[in-house]
């Protein structure tokens, strides 16, 4: 038996006026771009997966902050804000220094090879997600 969920009209609304909602979504596009790039970095280039990964993660990053501004975390008074780009990119190099970080330290452990190169992504895009979104939603965004 399969189940399919369903939505009503207002469920689907408050997931559309939800800042987290449309974070989890802007990024899971900016995610797959951002997998693509490090990969043909790292395989195309030969470039170390932490450097990759720090190259892609970035050039994404700098794209997505208009992203957040005009439609993740949107209000009347959205505006293109210098102010507000120069926080979002001091928020990308800690978030970015986050996920290189920690796929650094795992490739210290044991040389990425096969699937292990996505574990490590996904292991740095887990701690770099968490950190982007808090320090966005409650410092970059906070209006």
């Amino acid at each position: 038996m399969c189940v399919t969920p369903t939505f009503d009209s207002e469920t689907v609304r408050r997931l559309r006026q939800s800042p987290g909602a449309r974070y989890f979504v802007a990024s899971l596009a900016a995610l797959a771009i951002d997998y693509v790039i490090t990969l043909a970095l790292y395989y195309f280039a030969h470039l170390d997966l932490s450097v990759s990964a720090a190259i892609a993660f970035l050039a994404v990053g700098a794209v997505f902050y208009l992203v957040h501004e005009f439609w993740t975390f949107r209000q009347e008074s959205s505006r293109f804000s210098t102010r507000r780009m120069a926080a979002n990119m001091g928020v990308l190099l800690l978030s970015g220094a986050v996920r290189v970080a920690v796929i650094a330290a795992l490739e210290w452990v044991r040389p990425p090879a096969g699937l292990w190169v996505s574990v490590y992504f996904a292991a740095g895009v887990g701690a770099s997600f968490s950190t982007n979104y808090l320090l966005n939603r409650y410092f970059v965004f906070r209006r």
